[in-house]
């Protein structure tokens, strides 16, 4: 008499299509197991050298945040001035690319203005315009004017600030729109300066230039209307 099954042991046994998925699942790993091995590699190395070149950029910040520490002090005084462009020239060579570098720029673009180098400031302001937009880009946009009202150029000075007149708030508002009317006014443009000196009425930077900003709109009038104003008098 054969002995009986055991029920245990058909719970245990697979079933022939389970074998069968398993199975084509063994030679498809066995055919791109190098392929995958290969994958996690590239991953690996990538991290590896993404690590490294956290490191490296960390140490030059570090470096270059060294090197401005010990130019920043000459940079006030008018003897030491040549010395400390060449120390920020040195600078953005060497660390280019770098937070510090781009302070380094925007100092030396301030130094060679400080300098009367009005030409060459222009540049390098212009060079750092073209860069991404950062917090500073206001500031070099303004610098950027100033260099060209010093080399005598109201009109190319005016041109430069106009986009940020109306995006300025408060109290840089009001000097935006002062510098605006008095370079125009200067570039032979005095119906044009008129249109900031009237913004400058409604918000005064100071109640003492109130009759100032007064004076400077009625010579803006033309002769026939202030004839006309009198006879309605």
């Amino acid at each position: 008499m054969s002995k009986p099954r055991s029920r245990k042991r058909d719970f245990l046994e697979k079933p022939p299509e389970l074998l069968s998925m398993q199975l084509r699942l063994l030679e498809y790993l066995k055919e791109y197991w190098k392929w995958v091995v290969a994958g996690l590699v590239v991953v690996f190395i990538g991290l590896a050298a993404w690590g490294v070149t956290a490191q490296l950029q960390a140490r030059r910040q570090e470096q270059a945040g060294a090197a401005m520490a010990r130019i920043a002090p000459l940079v006030s005084k008018p003897t030491t001035a040549g010395a400390a462009l060449k120390g920020l020239d040195k600078i953005i060579k060497d660390f280019s690319g770098t937070p510090t570098a781009r302070e380094a720029s925007l100092l030396r673009a301030h130094l060679l203005y400080q300098m009367g180098k009005y030409t060459d400031a222009a540049k390098a302001y212009e060079a750092l315009a073209q860069g991404p937009a950062s917090p500073w880009s206001p500031l070099i946009t303004e610098s950027l004017s100033y260099c060209y009202e010093a080399q005598g150029d109201y009109r190319k000075a005016a041109q430069i600030l106009q986009p940020l007149e109306g995006k300025a708030a408060g109290p840089l508002e009001s000097e935006i729109n002062r510098r605006l009317a008095m370079l125009l006014e200067k570039a032979g443009e005095p119906q044009e300066a008129a249109k900031y000196w009237r913004k400058l009425l409604d918000k005064p930077p100071a109640p003492s230039l109130l009759p100032y900003i007064k004076e400077k709109l009625a010579a803006k009038v033309p002769p026939q209307k202030k004839a006309g104003e009198k006879a309605k008098k």
